[in-house]
C-alpha cells in the first residue's frame, strides 16, 4: 500500500452539492463524482446510499464497503485537492468484491484523466503572436 495524501470525509451537504457539479464516472458497483477545490491538501471523501439500494441495512454495508475500497484505492488513484463522493448502486451490497475494487479503481481512474485534462485547459495559453 502506497502513503499518498490523507483522506478526509465529507460531512457538510454542502461539500455533497459543490461536488455534485464536478466530473462523474458511472461504473456497474458505484457512480463516483469528482471536483477540484480551490485550496490543495487532503483528499475529501463523502459515501451515500439512497434507499434504492434497499432498506438501512442493505445501505449501511455498501457504505461500509465503499468505505473499505476508498481506504485502499483513493490514496494511490485520487488527486490531493480533490473532493469524491461515492454513490452507492443497488449492486454495491452485494457485487463480489474483487469486481467492486475494479469499478472503483477503473472509475477513478477515469476521474483523474478528465480533472487532468480540466487543469490543462484552464491554464493560460502563450500568445505566439509579438505585438
Amino acid at each position: 500500500m502506497t502513503s499518498g495524501p490523507s483522506l478526509q470525509h465529507l460531512t457538510k451537504r454542502a461539500q455533497f452539492l459543490f461536488v455534485r457539479a464536478g466530473f462523474r464516472a458511472s461504473r456497474p458497483g458505484v457512480l463516483v463524482e469528482a471536483r477540484r477545490r480551490e485550496e490543495a491538501g487532503a483528499i475529501g471523501v463523502g459515501f451515500t446510499a439512497s434507499k434504492k439500494v434497499g432498506g438501512a441495512v442493505e445501505r449501511n454495508r455498501a457504505k461500509r464497503r465503499l468505505r473499505e475500497a476508498a481506504r485502499r484505492l483513493l490514496p494511490e488513484h485520487g488527486l490531493a485537492g480533490v473532493d469524491y463522493v461515492l454513490v452507492a448502486r443497488q449492486q454495491t451490497p452485494s457485487a463480489p468484491w474483487p469486481a467492486l475494487l475494479d469499478d472503483l479503481g477503473n472509475a477513478l481512474i477515469r476521474l483523474r484523466a478528465d480533472l487532468e485534462g480540466a487543469k490543462r485547459a484552464k491554464a493560460p495559453k502563450k500568445s505566439t503572436e509579438s505585438d
